[in-house]
């Protein structure tokens, strides 16, 4: 049996042509960008939720305009009607899609000089990844913190949870590289947490759903260069 594909879109939120893709958002969707505060954020949302409705439509062979996105019984988004997986994450200047045949959940986040690893880490890290990351050097702590960050992020937008789960109690192992997740609150849940280096100045990590022993197979792809001829489906 093969590993399930998992397509990765990399998309430049800075790149004014995204503007010109807005008519396809939803009425729910401008709404929404609007209670954002200031025009950067409310830009970056727009842009960002275009990208994403244009590249489902890539692989479903449907208009951007016309997808029904909705959301699961815990407020993941879905694509009403489709057996299709996606997720969205945004900061700073960057958007990451996943799109897969199974479940997926994607964060990114910016590094940011004012970032106390030290003080965060008691809030999100158990007592063994607390004392991994007392053992590193300043700098070294904070890349380690924002990726494991974006690991336990990615796992509860798989599970379309958010921050409802405590992340102190989700651990990934100590070596880096792809890794089992284990879950103290749901022990049976079985996924595997990648961590991915999307551009300098980021972190980001893809988790899905554990199939079987190996790896799930990844493609990478940047916004708007490579898309996949309309009407083509995900395999």
């Amino acid at each position: 049996m093969l590993e399930p594909a998992v397509f990765l879109w990399l998309v430049d939120l800075d790149d004014p042509a995204l503007d010109a893709l807005a008519p396809c958002l939803s009425a729910q969707e401008q709404a929404r960008a609007a209670r954002y505060r200031g025009d950067a954020l409310q830009r970056g949302y727009r842009r960002a939720r275009a990208a994403l409705r244009h590249i489902l439509a890539h692989h479903t062979g449907q208009p951007p305009a016309t997808l029904a996105l909705a959301e699961g019984p815990l407020g993941k988004p879905v694509l009403d009607g489709l057996a299709l997986h996606f997720n969205l994450s945004h900061s700073g200047a960057l958007a990451l899609v996943a799109v897969a045949s199974v479940p997926v959940g994607i964060d990114l986040e910016q590094r940011r000089a004012r970032f106390d690893a030290a003080a965060l880490a008691p809030l999100v890290c158990g007592p063994a990844e607390q004392a991994d990351l007392a053992a590193l050097p300043p700098a070294l702590r904070q890349r380690h913190f924002l990726q494991l960050w974006t690991h336990k992020e990615a796992y509860c937008k798989l599970l379309g949870m958010g921050l409802r789960k405590d992340p102190a109690l989700l651990a990934f192992g100590g070596a880096p590289g792809p890794a089992a997740v284990a879950d103290a609150q749901e022990p049976r849940c079985a996924a595997w947490v990648y961590p991915l280096y999307p551009a300098d100045g980021y972190a980001a990590s893809l988790c899905v759903e554990k199939y079987g022993a190996r790896p799930v197979w990844m493609r990478f792809r940047a916004w708007p260069a490579a898309l996949l001829p309309l009407g083509q489906a995900l395999a």
